[in-house]
């Protein structure tokens, strides 16, 4: 299964933040609890890094303004995903490091979604269910459903 089975979720999850942005605009684009990441663009909307409600938590922490341009507090060093890659193999990635989330481009590295560990356990999960009764389905001579 392709990520891009997933593009109806991962279009829900997705925000792109212009570098510009301020630290106060990506703390308000995250009052929406559906986004864990938020997506840092520069010009050409190629993406340059992201932002996560921890990397906002950090900088309050250490007394960070909150009109500081978003690029204080993005990570630069980000691993991307593209829709085109398997579903399986990516949720391994982010399982070995420890990513809630990950960012989808295109093969411009224009962002076009953002993959939520949970969203793609649940579709692997689904799948693998779905495989099993159809086993169980041809085991017990019913053929495929």
């Amino acid at each position: 299964m392709l990520i891009s089975a997933l593009a109806e979720v991962t279009r829900k999850r997705f925000k792109v933040l212009d570098e510009l942005a301020s630290v106060q605009a990506a703390a308000e684009a995250f009052t929406n609890a559906q986004l864990g990441l938020s997506v840092v663009c520069g010009a050409g909307e190629v993406a340059h890094g992201v932002v996560s409600k921890s990397d906002l938590v950090r900088h309050l922490a250490r007394a960070g303004q909150i009109s500081e341009p978003i690029t204080a507090v993005m990570t630069r060093r980000v691993v991307f995903a593209s829709p085109g890659d398997d579903l399986h193999a990516t949720w391994q990635v982010m399982v070995r490091r420890h990513l809630q989330n990950l960012p989808l481009v295109d093969a411009s590295r224009r962002p076009v979604g953002t993959l939520d560990i949970r969203d793609a356990l649940e579709a692997i999960l689904k799948a693998e269910e779905q495989q099993e009764d159809q086993l169980v389905n041809y085991i017990a001579g019913n053929g495929y459903r």
